[in-house]
């Protein structure tokens, strides 16, 4: 059985799998996020 004596409980092959997908999360929030306001300062740019 593999250890747990991690502050968050995971093993380090957990912790490896859970943070590639916590950075796919953010890359593609971040993505959609820059595409949005790209296409709306296209519409009523401000500056």
């Amino acid at each position: 059985m593999a250890e747990r004596d991690t502050l968050s409980g995971l093993t380090a092959a957990e912790a490896k799998e859970f943070h590639s997908f916590f950075m796919q999360g953010t890359l593609g929030f971040v993505a959609i996020s820059a595409v949005a306001h790209l296409l709306i300062w296209m519409w009523r740019p401000w500056f």
